[in-house]
């Protein structure tokens, strides 16, 4: 929860306390959670959600990630915040501005997630080379028979993106990416598989 709810939960002496001996931490500046959980990563992606305010929506290699991507899942959470929002990225926590469409937008654990589509257009434009042709793989894989229609709507995406960098480089990998074959199928991951129409 947000620090200043917590505080008039608690008291600001037993916050402190909780804070002091470790039954509370807070992973940035502003929230806290339980120490228990720190390392749960749906825990860390709901308390950088708090953090950003109600238009942050996980983007990018923690999108692909909440989405089932194993190649994806690291420590640092990636948010995607309004334009008009301001938020420092700090360690662990990376944000990144860009317009942020709802429709693009969809809930996965009760979190504001990006789309599988989205999340993996970004990544092939701005992650690891490695990274991103993984979840795009993964992600063709896990599809099956709706791999061809993914994969056009990634191209799509690609198509109309606002920032063109590195969307060349993402033409490559998207041309790169095993296509189907039925040989190479991989067992489905845990988490929804959530496009954008």
């Amino acid at each position: 929860m947000l620090r200043a709810d917590a505080e008039q939960l608690l008291g600001g002496d037993e916050l402190a306390a909780a804070l002091e001996d470790r039954r509370l931490v807070e992973p940035w500046p502003g929230v806290v959670l339980p120490a228990a959980l720190e390392g749960d990563p749906c825990t860390r992606a709901r308390a950088a959600l708090l953090r950003a305010g109600p238009a942050g929506v996980l983007s990018g290699p923690t999108a692909a990630a909440m989405h089932g991507c194993e190649a994806a899942a690291g420590p640092v959470v990636h948010v995607t915040i309004p334009y008009y929002r301001e938020k420092r990225s700090v360690p662990g926590l990376t944000f990144h501005q860009a317009w942020i469409r709802e429709k693009d937008v969809v809930e996965l654990d009760g979190l504001r997630v990006h789309a599988l589509d989205v999340a993996i257009a970004d990544l092939l434009c701005t992650g690891p080379q490695r990274m991103a042709l993984a979840c795009l793989e993964q992600s063709l894989a896990d599809l099956g028979e709706r791999g061809p229609h993914f994969r056009a709507l990634v191209e799509q995406r690609l198509a109309r993106r606002r920032d063109r960098r590195g969307t060349r480089q993402a033409a490559a990998l998207l041309e790169l990416a095993w296509t189907e074959s039925p040989g190479r199928r991989l067992p489905p991951q845990q988490g929804g598989l959530a496009m954008a129409s």
